[in-house]
């Protein structure tokens, strides 16, 4: 697991805390309104506020113990309707089932290509009968040797200002490799002048490769849509690629 996710887990969250509102009143919508939530891979929570500001019990969980931290910080003043634990994705066992589960961002981008076969066999065992997961996963056409452009932008909190980027270095569809950077730079506050810069290996997908592994999981494709544009999220074809496609997954 990268520093970022672990020792500066605090900037992470100043990076990537922007507003979820709108997002979460549409994946509701798609989840078909459960009262249950999981959300895998939940980093430092900011996901599971916007659910539980909408009366939805949530449990999430990350491999990240200073995330866990955050997100347990963040949610303690709704009482017991969140749930954070540190568990790892490719194997947990939580006890229970939910009636709808969440990954955004391209988390599971993480996941080797026998691991997301063995998280979404985990997935599966902790939803309800006909419950969808709704996953955000880029798609890369499989010719393609070109990186995605790439995201800049900046971020505060306080004293604290961020200038933040993210960008592909190298790009291999075919052997489903990308090698990502990612560069926070301080600009304001009591770290200012720091600048944390790292390398993240990803598993590339392209629209063949993700069909066939969504194929043999318990789960169907019902539909991709392309987040690209806010607040429209139309639906797209299966052989659709792009970097914020979000994938609707029914347990079969």
């Amino acid at each position: 697991m990268s520093r970022l996710y672990v020792e500066d887990a605090e900037l992470y969250d100043i990076a990537f805390d922007w507003d979820v509102e709108e997002e979460v009143d549409w994946l509701l919508e798609r989840l078909g309104k459960p009262v249950t939530v999981l959300e895998p891979g939940c980093g430092t929570g900011r996901m599971l506020v916007a659910f539980v500001r909408r009366s939805v019990e949530v449990v999430g969980f990350d491999l990240s113990e200073p995330a866990v931290e955050i997100a347990r910080r963040r949610t303690a003043e709704f009482g017991t309707l969140p749930t954070v634990v540190v568990a790892d994705m490719v194997d947990f066992g939580l006890g229970r089932t939910f009636g709808g589960a969440i990954c955004p961002i391209n988390t599971l981008g993480h996941l080797s290509r026998a691991q997301l076969a063995a998280h979404l066999d985990c997935v599966a065992r902790h939803l309800d009968p006909g419950a969808r997961y709704l996953v955000q996963v880029g798609l890369v056409d499989a010719e393609s040797h070109e990186p995605f452009a790439g995201s800049h932008w900046e971020a505060r909190r306080a004293d604290t200002k961020l200038k933040v980027e993210w960008v592909d270095e190298e790009l291999d569809a075919r052997s489903g490799r990308s090698l990502q950077r990612s560069r926070i730079e301080v600009l304001e506050g009591p770290r200012a002048g720091e600048v944390l810069e790292e390398l993240h290996e990803l598993t590339a997908w392209t629209p063949e490769t993700w069909t066939a592994a969504i194929d043999a999981s318990p789960f169907r494709r019902a539909a991709t849509y392309d987040a690209g544009r806010r607040g429209a999220r139309p639906p797209v074809g299966p052989d659709a690629t792009g970097g914020l496609l979000w994938h609707e997954l029914v347990l079969a």
